[in-house]
């Protein structure tokens, strides 16, 4: 038995935004992130982010099926991942691939968007996101946490805590959602913003 307050009932059938692949998409996880993207983020959010010329970096990137959402919103990406890049996504010419180490690799300037879908344990995917928030290097992140087996529930309340903790211990203004979108698997995704400095 569950209840939904009649102001935030969803309007989509089923409370699932429902998409289709696109053909040339990279992989199926560009869904993901298209999803994230139209759920966890208001219009006046996608707005202000997805303009052309903005910046963008995917960490853990290859073959490239987030970078591939951003791009196709006139993003310029920096790709973080040792592996290969779709050829195509390479050749409109709005990626740069870097093969650096996703988890040390910062930008020299911030970005207004962070996303992110490694395979890694939870806590350290929320460390890493904490640190390009606390250092200002995105506005925005959206990133995946990989769902243990066991004390699920705890382990994404602990993730996110992590990171609430050290903004708040820096006294940075921010927000934050979470859900399990219809096309994550054993995962859930998160979108942090965080005010920038002037």
């Amino acid at each position: 038995m569950g209840y939904s307050p009649w102001g935030r009932a969803s309007n989509l059938k089923g409370g699932i935004l429902r998409l289709k692949s696109p053909k040339d998409a990279p992989s199926r996880s560009s869904l993901k992130l298209d999803e994230a993207i139209q759920v966890l983020m208001s219009n006046k959010q996608r707005k202000a982010t997805f303009r052309l010329g903005h910046t963008a970096v995917d960490l853990g990137a290859a073959p490239g099926g987030w970078t591939y959402q951003l791009v196709q919103r006139g993003l310029q990406v920096t790709a973080i991942d040792n592996g290969p890049m779709d050829k195509k996504l390479m050749a409109t010419e709005q990626v740069v691939h870097l093969k650096e180490n996703a988890l040390t690799w910062l930008p020299e300037k911030p970005v207004q968007i962070l996303v992110c879908d490694m395979v890694e344990k939870p806590s350290l995917v929320a460390n890493l996101m904490a640190k390009w928030l606390l250092q200002a290097k995105a506005a925005h992140a959206i990133f995946n946490l990989k769902l243990p087996m066991k004390k699920r529930f705890q382990e994404v309340s602990d993730c996110i805590g992590e990171i609430c903790d050290q903004l708040e211990a820096q006294e940075i203004d921010y927000f934050w959602q979470a859900k399990h979108l219809y096309h994550d698997r054993e995962e859930i995704t998160v979108y942090f913003r965080r005010q920038m400095p002037k």
